[in-house]
């Protein structure tokens, strides 16, 4: 069974050269509405080696995500920040989140849930699991759970939190029912940073 979650403190031995990249980084406003809440970074900020220590936790070899739209970004959500979606799947295998909130200004996290029409906390993988909800395709999927669901609370139960801690990573399976948690603060000083990446298995 693939790992579903690993979560490491403490990650970086000195994080805040890395925030403070962060706080340097422009947000601009997207020309469009997107799904997550806040903004990213304009810049990106590569980690050395951030793939091969989240290939041997996970157990699996990956490799980066082709789309690096959000791949070493930094995100700034801040207070009433909402996305077009709440309870989500990311377009990757595994996503990783590195949170850089300083400890006192930490709150929330990122959420889990099970989806209570279908019973399940992720999405399909394969095509049996899509006829086991009753979708023929990943359009289907898309048209008949995500798009109608996402933001209807009546639809989902939260099982779980990874709770926000200063330069605590997060490693989630993607495909994982989840959302960004609570969006705070008035500016990148004091709301919710996050860096992430999102990762593919390969072989």
């Amino acid at each position: 069974m693939p790992t579903s979650l690993v979560i490491i403190d403490d990650f970086l031995q000195d994080p805040m050269p890395l925030r403070e990249i962060g706080l340097k980084q422009d947000y601009p406003v997207p020309e469009t509405p997107q799904f997550y809440p806040g903004r990213n970074s304009a810049g990106a900020q590569i980690l050395p080696n951030l793939e091969k220590v989240v290939s041997a936790h996970v157990g699996l070899p990956l490799a980066p995500v082709q789309d690096r739209a959000a791949y070493g970004k930094f995100r700034i959500a801040l207070e009433g920040a909402k996305g077009a979606a709440g309870v989500h799947i990311d377009n990757a295998d595994y996503t990783a989140i590195l949170y850089l909130t300083l400890p006192a200004d930490c709150q929330d996290g990122t959420h889990f849930f099970r989806h209570l029409p279908t019973g399940t906390d992720r999405a399909p993988r394969t095509d049996e699991e899509l006829s086991a909800i009753g979708c023929g395709s990943p359009q289907e999927f898309w048209d008949k759970i995500m798009k109608p669901h996402t933001n209807d609370p009546t639809k989902w139960e939260r099982i779980s939190t990874a709770p926000m801690r200063f330069n605590r990573l997060v490693i989630l399976e993607a495909k994982q029912w989840h959302d960004a948690g609570k969006s705070f603060g008035r500016d990148a000083s004091n709301g919710r940073l996050i860096y992430l990446t999102g990762f593919n298995v390969v072989g």
